[in-house]
C-alpha cells in the first residue's frame, strides 16, 4: 500500500474510537493522502432521484446543499451507474470549475450502496500514478469505514422502528403496493376502503421517514418488513 504509516494509523483510528467522527476521520485521510474534499456518500436510487441515508465530507459542507448537488442530472447520472458497482472510476465533475485539472474518483463500496467520492487536482498522468499507489487503501478504509457507520445506522433505525413499529395492516399494504397493486386493488384485496388503504400508507411513509411509497417499499424490503403474500396467516 502507498502510504503504510498513514493508512494503519487510520485503519487504528477506525478500530479503536467507540464513537467515531466520520468528518474527522475523512479530514484524515484528505490530509494523509493529500486529496481534495473527500465525501461520504450513503444512500438508494428511488423514483430517479437518490435519496441519500447518509452523508458526511471532509469540509463538513452543509449536507443538504451537498445532496441537491448530487442530484443534478450529471451526478445523478454517474452515482446512479457508481452504486451498484465493483471498481473505482473516475467521474466527471458536475460543478463548474475553471480548473481543467479538476477530478473525482468514486470507490464503490460494499453493502448498502454505498460510497467514496473522492476529488483531486492532478493532470491525468498524476491521477493514473496516483490512483495506482492508492487506490486499494481508499477501497479498504472506505470499506472499514461503511461497516461502522452501517452498525450505528442500524442500531439507530431499530431503536427508532421499536419506537414506532408498523402495523400488521401497514405492512400488508406496503407488501400488496409493493406487489404492483394500486390503492383500490389493494382495498378490495384486504377487504377494507381505499381511503384506509392511503391512511395507512401516509402512516407508513411517516414512520419510515420516507416522502413517496416508492422509497416507503425500498425501505421496508431493506428493512425485512414486508411479509411474504403467500403466507395467509401473517401475524405481528
Amino acid at each position: 500500500m502507498g502510504l503504510s504509516g498513514a493508512y494503519f494509523d487510520l485503519l487504528e483510528l477506525l478500530d479503536r474510537q467507540e464513537t467515531l467522527d466520520p468528518g474527522d476521520f475523512l479530514a484524515r485521510l484528505q490530509s494523509a493522502y493529500r486529496t481534495g474534499r473527500i465525501t461520504y456518500l450513503g444512500g438508494m436510487i428511488a423514483s430517479a432521484r437518490l435519496r441519500p441515508h447518509n452523508i458526511h465530507d471532509s469540509h463538513r459542507r452543509n449536507s443538504l446543499h451537498l445532496a441537491r448537488s448530487l442530484n443534478r442530472r450529471a451526478a445523478f447520472e454517474q452515482i446512479a451507474s457508481l452504486l451498484p458497482g465493483l471498481q473505482p472510476v473516475e467521474l466527471k465533475a458536475w460543478q463548474r470549475s475553471a480548473n481543467r485539472d479538476h477530478r473525482i474518483v468514486g470507490y464503490p463500496l460494499p453493502g448498502r450502496q454505498s460510497c467514496l467520492l473522492v476529488e483531486l487536482n492532478a493532470t491525468p498522468e498524476r491521477l493514473s500514478a496516483w490512483r495506482r499507489a492508492h487506490d486499494r487503501d481508499m477501497l479498504s478504509l472506505g470499506t472499514l469505514l461503511n461497516a461502522r457507520l452501517a452498525r450505528a445506522s442500524t442500531d439507530a433505525q431499530l431503536e427508532a422502528a421499536r419506537a414506532r413499529p408498523l402495523t400488521r395492516r401497514e405492512r400488508e399494504t406496503l407488501a400488496w403496493i409493493a406487489a404492483g397493486k394500486s390503492y383500490w386493488e389493494t382495498a378490495v384485496i384486504l377487504g377494507i376502503s381505499e381511503r384506509t388503504i392511503r391512511h395507512f400508507m401516509a402512516n407508513a411513509r411517516e414512520k419510515l421517514d420516507v416522502v413517496n411509497n416508492a422509497q416507503a417499499v425500498a425501505e421496508a424490503v431493506w428493512r425485512g418488513l414486508i411479509p411474504r403474500l403467500v403466507e395467509p396467516n401473517f401475524r405481528d
